[in-house]
């Protein structure tokens, strides 16, 4: 036994040396965890629950909402004027709910995986979960472990990614003696290790600090209604206390109808209930995608998944379910010099693979050693073979034809390989060279034995996975280290269109593999590398890109891609850097989450239009009437606009929220909303100034009637609006709007003969001038129903020339 300082101070702990077959003694082990000694950190990255609820309730549109609320109280508004505060409870309750969703996946979330990890103790082997591991546990790992805690290899010969620690994907060699980093994966072979560093003295806790913060990927909605919200703000406070100064002070009204006129004003402005409803509808999408298995790591994939126009596959788990069959041997030169049986059999007990290559020759060969092997290469993604020196007979390697023999003889094979690929045959070829394996390098002077023909097998849903993407405008690109040959006629019989455009990037320069990316649908010879490349390089064409993928080699692309989609049964790091985990590990769930994304950015965008067009209204009513010396005061309560935001705008954009929609998501956020929204609050500032231009001419009635004319002309022409906003018209959107019109031409009916003393609402059928007036409302509606169309038309211009300059300034 060793004795060791700690990295906290200079006080020395106890080392054991366990054998690699006995492992830790049970008194052992309960000595490290007395110690401390565990692989356990209990420091967090993410924010305070305190942090969550400050951040949350102190925004500055939250403060506002409580200043108008305590002022509302001060000046003893009716109960019908703190309506506004329901939507801004609600808003807030889910943007915390949210917040502590993130927390809580965030203190999870940790570069080490929370799998399994096999450990010796007492001679037996345990399943343990890496928080577990106490310091000087032997572990055994294998390929696709991840290495739990930072270990020195006591048996064994493997390679190691480490691209989660160094951003490097390239694999590492590994071998007796060596040191492994928490948070590192086994691409090949497996081994025997000692713990040797555990929790808070991992290298990588060093780095879990930037891993672990939680950063929201960039969303056009998201940075869209940010822009609105600064907008708002600067306009809202001045507008505020200049209302309040003129009303109160200028125009000699009370405090307590200053305060009441000024918070109508300032709530009108503010769309709170459009955020209410994109993080509803946002969190709605989530819950029913997990109906569908589908695991959604962020609120803001399902709009980045929305705008997907180009979506890349692996041929393997997405067009072939990984499971593959050795279809037939054939023989390329005198079969009595090689014993196939023996070769391959002893190659796969001396090299100890466990992917589905080796798999397929397992069920046809078996793994018995039959012959000594003296040094072995185990296969990597990069070199594509793998290779074996046995004892007195040379080396015998197997992997793909071009990796594994010279030009020249590859060449001569090339025709006949060809055949297999085009058939859709993944073909591999064994070879025997009398040289060794020297310094992990390979003999170069292999000569062929025999091609080893491998069938993918296609998955059920593919053809139909692939058909629903074609029919909703996503291209597809298939990327693989697979021959192009052999993917593209996987790719032809799924119905992948173009798939007949290949190309192999073995051999290709950066550069080069830039320039095709985007001439071609199915890649060939990738490396993590390249695929990374050609996902940065369709993004540059202008495309939103999506990745799939389930291993270490995909990470680097996954990262790159606009939307990472991974599946549960992949790698812990590629589920830690992808956007969507498919629970079920199938891809034909996709077309769900595409439809899903959306439904929701569309009719996020489609229903947004109504809260603005109210805050477009309230901002220039009260400008005007700011102007405007014959308009004594803003001639609306908070109360009286509630028939406008509950029937109008609240219901009708919650259901519209919720509907059918799987068109692709186009053009910008902000312009489509000022198209659909401005038209319409024109045509409510223009039908109230109508009736407040009769009240000044006729002026024989109290200024409730006029009021009460004015809220039935604006809640009208809204209802135009919102009639602009559901074309085009289908069955779902035309009751929405009649249901809408039925309830509003009844809640006024009611008005018109009865009042609403609550809202400050009078009735009219009492005057002598009934019809008079009904004709005068009348005449503002259709006369709004006549200009709906120029004012829509130049604000489309208007809004089309914006959009075209920024544009321009993008690019």
């Amino acid at each position: 036994m060793k004795r060791h300082p700690t990295n906290e101070n200079t006080k020395e702990i106890t080392r054991f040396n366990p054998s690699k077959e006995i492992g830790l003694t049970a008194t052992q082990v309960a000595s490290r965890i007395d110690d401390g000694l565990v692989n356990y950190t209990s420091k967090k990255y993410s924010k305070s629950y305190v942090s969550i609820f400050f951040e949350n309730i102190c925004t500055f549109f939250n403060l506002l909402g409580l200043i108008v609320a305590l002022a509302l109280i001060y000046a003893k508004a009716e109960i019908f004027d703190f309506v506004f505060v329901l939507v801004y409870l609600a808003n807030l309750t889910i943007g915390i709910v949210q917040e502590i969703r993130a927390k809580i996946s965030i203190d999870k979330l940790s570069l080490m995986s929370e799998n399994d990890t096999i450990v010796i103790r007492d001679g037996n082997l345990l399943n343990l979960k890496s928080k577990d591991i106490v310091l000087d546990d032997i572990i055994k790992l294998g390929l696709g472990s991840q290495v739990p805690t930072d270990c020195v290899i006591l048996d064994g010969f493997i390679e190691v990614n480490e691209s989660l620690l160094t951003g490097e994907s390239v694999p590492v060699k590994k071998s007796v003696g060596d040191t492994l980093l928490a948070g590192s994966f086994i691409t090949t072979g497996t081994c025997i290790v000692k713990a040797q560093c555990v929790g808070k003295d991992n290298y990588i806790e060093k780095l879990s600090e930037k891993a672990k913060k939680y950063k929201k990927p960039y969303s056009e909605l998201m940075s869209s209604l940010k822009t609105i919200i600064k907008i708002i703000s600067f306009i809202i406070v001045p507008i505020g206390i200049l209302y309040f100064s003129n009303s109160a002070f200028i125009q000699g009204t009370t405090v307590r109808v200053a305060i009441k006129m000024t918070s109508t004003v300032i709530i009108g402005m503010i769309p709170s209930g459009m955020f209410l409803l994109t993080s509803l509808a946002l969190a709605v999408g989530i819950i029913k995608l997990s109906k569908h298995n589908t695991l959604v790591q962020d609120l803001y994939s399902l709009e980045t998944l929305a705008r997907v126009d180009t979506i890349c596959f692996d041929k393997t788990g997405t067009i072939t379910d990984g499971r593959m069959k050795l279809k037939e041997i054939v023989p390329l030169c005198d079969e009595s010099l090689y014993d196939y049986n023996k070769i391959f059999s002893s190659m796969l007990g001396s090299l100890k693979d466990n992917n589905q290559t080796a798999i397929a020759l397992y069920n046809r060969f078996g793994h018995d050693v039959h012959y000594k092997a003296t040094s072995i290469l185990p296969f990597n993604s990069i070199r594509k073979l793998s290779a074996v020196t046995f004892e007195e007979m040379g080396t015998f390697s197997f992997g793909a034809p071009e990796y594994v023999l010279s030009k020249e003889t590859y060449n001569k094979l090339e025709t006949q390989i060809n055949q297999y690929s085009q058939m859709g045959f993944r073909v591999l070829i064994l070879a025997h060279s009398n040289g060794e394996i020297k310094e992990d390098t390979p003999p170069n002077d292999f000569i062929p034995i025999c091609l080893i023909i491998i069938v993918d097998n296609i998955r059920e849903d593919a053809i139909e996975t692939i058909k629903w993407f074609k029919e909703n405008d996503v291209a597809i690109k298939v990327i693989s280290g697979d021959n192009p040959i052999t993917v593209s006629e996987v790719s032809k019989r799924v119905g992948i269109e173009n798939a007949d455009k290949y190309i192999s990037l073995e051999g290709l320069s950066d550069n080069e593999v830039f320039n095709v990316a985007n001439e071609y649908t199915v890649f060939g010879r990738v490396t993590p590398e390249q695929k990374a490349i050609l996902i940065k390089a369709i993004k540059s064409a202008g495309h939103t890109t999506a990745m799939t993928g389930d291993g270490v080699n995909d990470i680097l692309a996954l990262k790159e891609a606009d939307c990472a989609i991974s599946v549960a049964s992949g790698s812990e790091a590629a589920r830690n850097v992808a956007h969507l985990v498919l629970m079920d590990n199938n891809f034909s769930s996709m077309p769900k989450v595409v439809h899903e994304g959306r439904r929701v950015i569309n009719n996020v965008k489609r229903s947004s239009a109504l809260y603005l067009m109210k805050t477009f209204f309230t901002m220039l009513l009260a400008t005007i009437t700011f102007f405007l010396p014959y308009m004594a005061h803003y001639p609306f309560s908070l109360s009286q606009m509630n028939i406008l935001e509950l029937f109008i705008i609240g219901l009708p954009s919650f259901f519209l929220s919720f509907q059918p929609n799987n068109e692709r998501v186009q053009g910008s956020f902000i312009s489509t909303v000022i198209y659909r929204s401005l038209p319409g609050a024109i045509l409510m500032v223009v039908s109230v100034m109508i009736i407040e231009i009769f009240s000044l001419i006729l002026g024989t009635f109290p200024l409730e009637v006029y009021t009460t004319m004015q809220i039935i002309a604006l809640t009208y022409a809204g209802l135009i609006n919102l009639s602009v906003i559901c074309k085009p018209f289908n069955s779902y959107r035309t009751v929405l709007f009649l249901s809408s019109t039925f309830l509003v031409t009844l809640i006024f009916g009611y008005v018109l003969i009865c009042g609403f003393p609550m809202m400050n609402l009078v009735p009219l059928w009492p005057l002598k001038d009934f019809w008079h007036h009904i004709l005068i409302i009348v005449s503002v509606i259709l006369f709004a129903l006549v200009i709906e169309g120029t004012v829509q038309n130049a604000t489309l211009k208007i809004t089309s020339k914006i959009e075209t300059k920024k544009n321009k300034v993008a690019k």
